[in-house]
């Protein structure tokens, strides 16, 4: 699943890098309905995996100061 994320975050930049060189309003709608929904989606996933593996569980009782 992770890998896939991977594959979209790469999408997303190879829709950017021809954004930064010519900033027409054709790069730019490429940019809207491609790059960023594969950016988007690939945070989405890389977030769910890394709460399916526990790095959002907090395993410690409440801190009493």
């Amino acid at each position: 699943m992770i890998r896939f994320a991977y594959l979209l975050i790469l999408i997303a930049i190879a829709v950017m890098f021809p954004l930064t060189l010519n900033l027409s309003g054709r790069t730019a709608i490429l940019f809207v309905f491609v790059g960023f929904p594969a950016l988007a989606l690939a945070i989405l996933i890389y977030v769910i995996d890394q709460w399916r593996a526990g790095a959002f569980h907090f395993r410690h009782g409440p801190r009493h100061g």
